[in-house]
């Protein structure tokens, strides 16, 4: 059979994580990414079941009050939130109470079937960001004998739920994508043969990169980034030659450009930009004296935007928009994503709770976790803390402006942005495209990747 052209990206909107995983690999996808789910892509009877799962997502009461597939939904999305405990090591794979759910959805709901029947119409593989799409076209294809070919799933946190793996993992055709070692411990401990685990790497934007080969892009932001991250000296006391052999550079520029900027990510639903006006409170001073450079990134909901800039609005920092304060927004996915990476290449610190964002620290971003909500972020927050390359506000966010820089003066962000590099895996957009077109794979990790 011969190799194909292009994959089917099949994604959903449930906060902008899932989406953010696909967009890097647009580039091979059939007809655009299929964000399954919406009404322009789902069966109305299928919709009605997916806007349920949307909107408990979301925080809405209003889930548990749509008659019999609701309530439903609900038991099903309260079953995936926890994760057990890796350690003691044990076999995990006898289905929870989430596979049963997700059975069910698919048994007498037809959860899928709309989604099964687009995919024959061309059977290229199949990439998914979400478990129940994937495991739904696994299922239809054992039992209906279709033409698909293979299925993937990406993996969008360090750890997760048994319900991401197939009731019966060694009859399941599904391959999955590990962005990190932790990942492939807990896919394998849930059952999954090593065989059909390849760790890539989280899928990253390419154009934050640059070439595979090379990683242009990410070594010249990056060396920029440690420089102003280490106005006193002290990284480049201990780390000058390591971060020269690495980033292919002869020597430190005799002067270096004092500005400083700081991204904070709202999230997609929303859930955290109350603290925004907390945050505005403690950046007021050093903004308005051209000390920092703060942008806030609302995503695509008009309601976060406005509320963001109301807060700014009363915080008295109007004047400085599109100075000191500036506002990444818009209403199309694609055109925020394409404004969101564009303006991390010249952040200096990502300030975000710790969702599929956190593995944007392979792009040498040093991570400033604000809480995590829901057991995956809490473990997210503790891989990056392992790896070195989160750190938790050390006092209250009022008094962003002194201990923000007192992070800076010592060295530690700047600390940060380098293990992160160095630590997490960055190309995983470039081993995922081979892979799922030429079925070749090679880890290539270097000895500290975790």
């Amino acid at each position: 059979m011969s190799a194909p052209e292009k994959a089917w990206i099949i994604t959903v909107l449930m906060g902008l994580g899932h989406l953010r995983a696909a967009y890097p690999l647009r580039r091979i996808a059939h007809k655009g990414l299929l964000v399954y789910g919406s009404r322009q892509t789902t069966p109305p009877s299928e919709f009605r079941l997916w806007q349920g799962i949307r909107r408990f997502y979301y925080g809405s009461s209003r889930a548990g009050a749509i008659p019999v597939i609701g309530k439903a939904v609900v038991a099903f999305l309260l079953a995936v939130q926890n994760i057990p405990r890796y350690y003691p090591r044990s076999d995990q794979s006898r289905p929870n109470a989430g596979v049963r759910y997700l059975k069910f959805l698919m048994k007498k709901r037809r959860l899928g079937l709309g989604l099964w029947n687009r995919l024959a119409t061309a059977p290229f593989p199949a990439v998914h960001t979400y478990f129940a799409t994937a495991i739904a076209m696994d299922r239809l294809n054992r039992e209906r004998g279709g033409p698909h070919r293979d299925q993937y799933v990406i993996i969008c946190d360090a750890d997760f739920n048994r319900v991401w793996v197939a009731e019966d993992p060694k009859r399941s055709h599904i391959r999955y994508l590990a962005p990190c070692t932790q990942v492939k411990r807990r896919l394998l401990a849930y059952g999954v043969p090593e065989k059909s685990v390849h760790l890539t790497g989280f899928p990253l934007p390419k154009e934050n990169i640059g070439s595979e080969e090379g990683m242009e892009i990410l070594k010249t932001d990056l060396f920029d980034r440690l420089l102003r991250l280490d106005p006193s000296g002290k990284f480049f006391s201990y780390h000058r030659h390591s971060v020269l052999h690495w980033l292919g550079r002869k020597a430190l520029p005799p002067v270096r450009k004092q500005d400083f900027g700081v991204m904070f990510a709202v999230g997609g639903a929303g859930a955290q930009v109350e603290l925004v006006k907390k945050i505005l409170a403690g950046l007021a001073g050093r903004i308005r004296a051209g000390e920092i450079q703060l942008t806030l990134s609302c995503g695509i909901m008009k309601r976060i935007f406005e509320r963001v800039l109301g807060y700014i609005h009363r915080a008295g920092l109007g004047a400085e928009l599109d100075r000191g304060v500036r506002i990444i927004y818009d209403q199309d996915v694609y055109a925020y994503l394409d404004r969101f990476n564009a303006a991390l290449r010249r952040t200096d610190v990502l300030w975000t709770k710790p969702s599929e964002l956190t593995f944007y620290c392979g792009l040498g971003l040093p991570i400033l976790m604000a809480d995590p909500i829901g057991a995956h972020e809490e473990l997210n927050k503790r891989w990056l803390g392992e790896i070195h390359a989160g750190l938790t506000p050390p006092g209250p966010l009022e008094a962003s402006g002194e201990w923000l820089f007192d992070l800076r003066e010592s060295g530690r962000l700047a600390e940060a942005a380098w293990d992160g590099f160095l630590k997490a895996r960055t190309l995983g957009s470039y081993k995922i495209e081979r892979l799922v077109l030429t079925g070749q794979f090679s880890e290539g990790s270097s000895p500290l990747e975790q």
